[in-house]
């Protein structure tokens, strides 16, 4: 189904729709060991072939543990806590460019760690211009104290006493009865 844009205020479609997940695996049991050691990782993905698809190339880079060796044994989605406030998180993360790997710590502004990571490859891909598959995401956190906030885009926006103007109002009708279509004088939606 196709959602009308005039309908909908807000455009999904320009979103990337990042998830977290949390995969657990493992080696297959032998022998030599048949109890092998869980292995569990956070990976921020599309989707759950995305996230094992991940899962695996992190493994095969730290572990030298290979899908044919292994087994998944859970995948479960992560979701926050408290989604309905705003909070500013700090990323660590590190990249792959055309010439060599870069480490990078970037805060952003949203209600959930979902948002910011998405937030995260819109600015990588836009100013670095750094695939999705080349990002690392090694660690985040969420940032309480102004102290632990080090960019100023962010801190700007930690005071108690900012204020947002309304620069544009719509008038609407006080009752159901007096909508209509169009109208005959020309409506004013700036405040003077």
């Amino acid at each position: 189904m196709v959602k009308n844009s005039a309908q909908d205020p807000q455009d999904n479609s320009l979103q990337m729709k990042t998830r977290q997940y949390l995969v657990s695996g493992r080696r297959l049991p032998s022998k030599e060991d048949p109890n092998p050691k869980v292995i569990s990782m956070r990976i921020f993905a599309r989707n759950t072939v995305a996230a094992k698809s991940r899962f695996w190339w992190n493994l095969r880079r730290l572990n030298k543990l290979r899908p044919s060796h292994g087994q998944i044994l859970a995948v479960q989605e992560l979701f926050e806590r408290r989604d309905t406030n705003v909070k500013t998180y700090g990323i660590v993360l590190k990249y792959q460019s055309r010439t060599t790997i870069h480490n990078m710590y970037k805060e952003f502004r949203d209600t959930t760690l979902n948002g910011a990571v998405s937030q995260l490859y819109q600015e990588m891909a836009g100013n670095h211009r750094a695939q999705p598959q080349t990002i690392h995401i090694l660690r985040t956190s969420v940032l309480t104290k102004s102290a632990d906030i080090k960019r100023g885009k962010t801190n700007q926006y930690r005071g108690d006493s900012i204020k947002f103007p309304i620069v544009k109002t719509v008038p609407r009708a006080s009752h159901k009865k007096f909508r209509t279509v169009f109208k005959a004088k020309r409506p004013n939606l700036y405040r003077s």
